[in-house]
């Protein structure tokens, strides 16, 4: 093609998803000439010459240069990930990321969506470097992750502060309108790590800050978004329960060694199942064929009936999977609009999610043990340049919530008392003792006298523990319904100054949240009745009882809460020749009110923050941050607080002596120092910590007087003491430092980023642990005090690999996150040696026995140490412990730290990309090394108080003389009977310390983008995509599977509803 004259050369301007590119930039190379295209990424430029070279250029995307020697022209600009020109949103601001000094990981908006997860702690695991989490339930509404950045620093308060769109939350519900955003809002989230980007926020900025940036209008057209998902979830792990059969003979095996191995246990002989038990058992029948024969009074038709008929008595159900087994629907949608003119822009958002829980939703006379969850959101952000230099946005945005599910306990936020209600009669119970729902009646128990064949069971199984019934038990427990309203509201305006100095700006922030709870309790009486197999008749069933009672209805509001947070300052942005500089001054303040709060007053904090930073030619840079903070946790004169850092940063790749290559493309070199603070007591939301002790009225007294018995003297209350204070804690203070490399390699394609990071805390904020008990007050009341001191160091290693090859474009993204603390002081009470220490071991060490296999034989028994916990009480098959100090015996000397703290050393994700004309694919790996789970006794302990349930992991690893000839693996002891947790098995001790290291495949998404024309350019659809979305899919390396626990769980807690996996098919549209 040639020019004789000027002539259009057309085209369009996509993303690498097809995805038209409005406003990109088409210009003639060395004139200054051009145009920018258009809604749907068109453009129509006039060239002279067919030489022409012309430039195409979007902010984010890398630059592109193509000949015009045809039209029209169709280009795809890629994302420029690393551009040099990219911003990054900081504290207060944003800054370009080449002159930023601090450590952030970024987080796109999109890379949250693809997770398709419930809230939006689940979907920052794995998201970036440093940033961890253990997550606390699988129940829908309650499935948070509790988020860590860098490990764990303290053994204090570890939060990290969340700032949503400059607005910080309080701490006291830090993550609850984080966790309730629609993640289709969310435009980006930077992750503070490192004091140069967290000392601003003073106080709380020592456990690392979250900022979130949600989405605002463009100048453009109206941009029409609807996004719509449904999918199912499960379990990702079910403990598996053993059947009848087996439960009645390991309970045998225990017996049988109890009464071999110890004397005045004859008795227990009356507790073993007969051969016709266990036929039953096995069979699920309730009499064997030749008792049936023997019964005379039955027809033959009878005898067959009741030959076929399915066991009343000795049936056999594996109830966590019952109970935990369901497939559950999750619901997602969403529609938002975006656009504007110079002078107003506009984003408008509607969301709704819903999700049920994956437990049986058993319904019966109004009951229900199922779990749901539903949310509706809406955000409005507006940008007003009202005149010129003035501009106004607001911020209006709300979330509306309903979580129920069984359970009414006073505390709806007590997991762990709600999953004792729902999970412990599971534990408690075994396979044959929950008849559940027979016939349509509630079955309560068995209606024969113990030991006759109308309850043949009850005496032999002799269970102590009652009722543990657990279809009954859980139906009874009624149901609870959470009911929140959030509406948070910003008003910011912002006037620039350029008439008085050019880059001067002034703004302001005014921000009010309101949260109303309303927790909704309802237990229906149920109609309950005791069941037996008929005398004369054992084909029928007589069911006794069936009476309904008043049911019982509870409405009130539980933890309302609102914050008023206000700001104000003024920054400034200049040049001079190849010197940049900023600077900014600000002050704010938030008062956060609980009404039913016992102080009766408001939370509040205020403080100033302060910034400078100089680049100069983009190649040296310094940053000083200051935030200087008070708190009302403190008395006068301890209050207020300085917390100062320091950074600077070198680019020697744009040195004049750097040679220009394609090898090394980038090379930056960073580093921090700074202070930051905490104020919180951990785990005990106390307040005021300098008032003077407090003092307990109406306690327990006495009745004072003279007398003779024939009147009653007079009664006099007594007084006891409170929660002591003390006037001269002030602040826990965390020095932190970082070292950072960023490179990137091979003309940008591969981008290399690693950090070594220390932080040491001192004054920490904690009770003594050397008061004797004798004190007169609980631990958690005793004097607040600044003492102990501890370390955490690690690094960071982030490695991305971008490139495209033809129409073939792929990523490649993984980091290392390497986290150890330390304890280097606590005040704590004093042990015989060293190692029995928490000072010295990382926050979070076990400490316990350390074992040694089992006592396989004789001899090994006979020369076994004195264990004084038992009273030596032990035998073939028990496990041996380790005499540490050699001293004969097996006691508190012997305790010795164990295994990895829950939360691990090491934490991994790799992300993989790669997107082929209108197809695109997503996956990531996630994992973890170096951390332990304890599996406490709830988990552990067989046939609790004689009829507990038994796990089929405890049945094929018990330990038997038989496997011990024949050298098989053992993983569990013997079989026993009775047992309680100061037996030998049950000693704390690494036994039980199993690794909590896996790799899971976290998510995988799989989409297709329509070509445009045809009927979708006539429905004015840009574009419409499809996908399938799996997440928390496989997980290999994991001890803890085969036991039924996900590794993400943290330990410490028997009762955990099951974390889920998500399988869902959606569909994107923009109009």
């Amino acid at each position: 093609m040639s020019y004789a004259q000027a002539t259009a050369v057309t085209g369009t301007v996509k993303d690498e998803k097809g995805v038209p590119i409005p406003g990109a930039t088409v210009s003639v190379k060395g004139k200054n000439q051009g145009t920018i295209t258009d809604f749907d990424g068109n453009f129509s430029l006039s060239v002279s010459d067919e030489n022409t070279t012309l430039v195409f250029s979007y902010v984010g995307f890398r630059p592109q240069e193509i000949m015009a020697t045809s039209s029209p022209i169709h280009v795809t600009l890629l994302a420029e990930a690393e551009s040099l020109n990219e911003v990054v949103i900081t504290a207060f601001g944003a800054q370009k990321k080449i002159n930023v000094t601090g450590a952030i990981s970024e987080i796109s908006g999109e890379q949250i969506v693809n997770n398709r997860v419930g809230n939006i702690t689940n979907a920052l695991v794995g998201s970036g470097a440093g940033i961890t989490g253990l997550q606390t339930s699988g129940e829908p509404g309650r499935n948070s992750t509790n988020i860590r950045i860098r490990g764990l620093a303290t053994y204090g308060n570890t939060t990290p502060l969340i700032v949503i769109d400059g607005v910080e939350q309080a701490v006291e519900r830090a993550f609850d309108e984080l966790n309730a955003i629609d993640p289709n809002e969310i435009e980006s989230i930077s992750v503070l790590k490192d004091a140069a980007s967290t000392a601003v926020y003073g106080i709380r900025g020592a456990n690392g800050v979250i900022i979130v940036t949600t989405k605002r209008g463009r100048v453009g057209k109206a941009k029409i978004n609807f996004s719509a998902n449904y999918g199912l979830t499960r379990a990702t792990s079910v403990q598996e329960g053993v059947s009848s059969y087996e439960w009645a003979l390991m309970r045998n095996e225990g017996i049988e060694n109890e009464m071999n191995s110890y004397p005045s246990t004859d008795g227990l002989s009356a507790y073993i199942y007969n051969e016709d038990d266990l036929w039953k058992f096995m069979n699920n029948r309730d009499f064997t064929p030749e008792e049936v024969d023997a019964m005379a009074n039955l027809t033959l038709e009878q005898k067959n009936a009741l030959k076929n008929s399915p066991a009343v008595y000795y049936g056999n159900r594996d109830l966590y999977a019952e109970q935990f087994g369901d497939l559950a629907p999750q619901t997602q949608l969403n529609f938002n609009i975006n656009g504007g003119t110079e002078r107003v822009r506009y984003f408008v958002s509607l969301g709704y999610f819903s999700q049920k829980g994956i437990t049986s939703a058993t319904d019966y006379y109004g009951a229900n043990t199922g779990s749901n969850f539903r949310r509706y959101n809406f955000r409005s952000n507006f940008d007003i340049d009202v005149v010129k230099n003035l501009k106004i946005s607001l911020n209006l945005a709300g979330q509306f919530g309903q979580t129920q599910g069984p359970g009414t306990n006073a505390d709806p936020y007590d997991l762990s008392g709600r999953y004792k209600v729902i999970m412990q009669y599971i534990y408690d119970g075994n396979p044959f003792m929950t008849p559940g729902i027979m016939n349509g009646h509630l079955i309560s128990g068995y209606a024969g006298v113990p030991g006759t064949p109308q309850n043949p069971l009850a005496l032999k199984t002799d269970s102590q523990i009652g009722n543990q019934n657990a279809v009954f038990n859980l139906l009874n427990s009624g149901t609870g319904s959470l009911y929140n309203t959030l509406l948070d509201n910003t008003v910011r305006v912002e006037h620039t100054m350029d008439y008085l100095l050019e880059g001067l700006k002034i703004h302001g922030t005014v921000n009010y949240q309101d949260n109303y709870n309303r927790y909704v309790t309802y237990v229906p009486s149920l109609p309950a009745y005791t069941v037996q197999r008929n005398p004369n008749d054992p084909n029928e069933l007589d069911f006794f009882g069936g009476a309904i009672y008043n049911n019982t209805f509870n409405s009130y509001g539980y933890g309302n809460w609102n914050k008023i947070y206000v700001d104000a300052g003024i920054n400034y942005n200049g040049s001079y020749k190849n010197h940049n500089y900023s600077m900014l001054f600000l002050g704010k303040a938030s008062k956060y009110t609980l009404p039913n709060d016992s102080n009766n007053t408001p939370s509040g904090i205020m403080g100033l923050v302060g910034r400078v930073t100089y680049n100069y030619l983009e190649k040296y840079m310094l940053e000083f941050n200051l935030g200087y903070n008070g708190t009302e946790q403190f008395a006068e004169g301890e209050r207020f607080g300085f917390f100062p850092a320091y950074s600077v940063g070198w680019v020697p790749s744009l040195e004049p002596f750097f040679p220009e290559n394609d090898y090394l493309t980038f090379f930056k070199l960073r580093g921090s120092y700074g202070i930051v603070g905490n104020d919180l007591l951990a785990g005990t939301g106390r307040r005021y910590l300098y008032f003077p002790n407090t003092y307990n009225i109406n306690q327990g007294g006495y009745w004072l007087g003279d007398s003779n018995g024939s009147s009653t003297n007079d009664y006099y209350p007594g007084v006891t003491e409170g929660t002591l204070g003390n006037p001269f804690v002030t602040w826990e203070k965390a020095k932190k430092y970082d070292l950072g490399i960023e490179a990137r390699f091979f003309k940008d394609k591969l981008n290399f980023t690693y950090d070594y990071f220390e932080e040491r805390r001192d004054n920490i904020l904690t009770t003594i642990g050397t008061i004797p008990a004798v004190y007169g007050v609980p631990s958690s009341s005793v004097p607040p005090a600044n003492i102990g001191i501890t370390e955490n160091k690690g690094f960071e290693l982030s490695l991305k690999w971008d490139d495209r090859i033809g129409e073939v474009g792929y990523s490649i993204a993984g980091n290392v996150t390497y986290a150890k603390n330390k304890i280097v002081y606590r005040a704590e009470a004093p042990n015989p040696y060293p190692w029995m220490n928490q000072t010295g071991f990382s926050i979070g060490q076990k400490f316990g026995l350390t074992s040694d296999g089992f006592f396989d034989n004789q001899e090994e028994l006979a020369n076994r140490p004195y264990n004084t916990f038992t009273s030596n009480k032990a035998t073939l098959g028990d496990i041996k412990y380790v005499d540490i100090n050699g001293d004969g015996m097996i006691d508190n000397k012997d305790i010795s730290p164990i295994g990895f703290p829950n939360n691990p050393l090491y934490h991994m994700n790799l992300r993989f990309s790669v997107d082929y004309k209108g197809f695109d694919l997503s996956a990531l790996l996630v994992g973890s090394h170096n951390g332990s789970y304890y599996l406490n006794t709830g988990y552990t302990l067989p046939f609790y108080k004689r009829a507990g349930n038994v796990w089929e992991w405890m049945y094929e690893g018990r330990w038997t003389p038989e496997k011990v000839a024949a050298g098989e693996e053992i993983t569990y002891p013997r079989a026993t009977f009775d047992a309680t947790s100061s037996d030998n098995n049950w000693l704390t001790s690494d036994f039980w310390l199993v690794s909590n290291d896996y790799v899971r495949l976290k998510n995988i998404e799989i989409g297709y983008t329509f070509s445009q024309g045809g009927f979708f350019e006539r429905a004015k659809i840009n574009s419409f995509r499809v996908y399938a979305n799996g997440n928390n899919l496989f997980t290999f390396n994991n001890e803890l599977s085969d036991k039924g626990i996900d590794p993400e769980s943290p330990d410490g807690n028997t009762y955990i509803y099951p974390l889920t996996s998500l399988y869902t098919l959606g569909v994107n549209i923009q109009f």
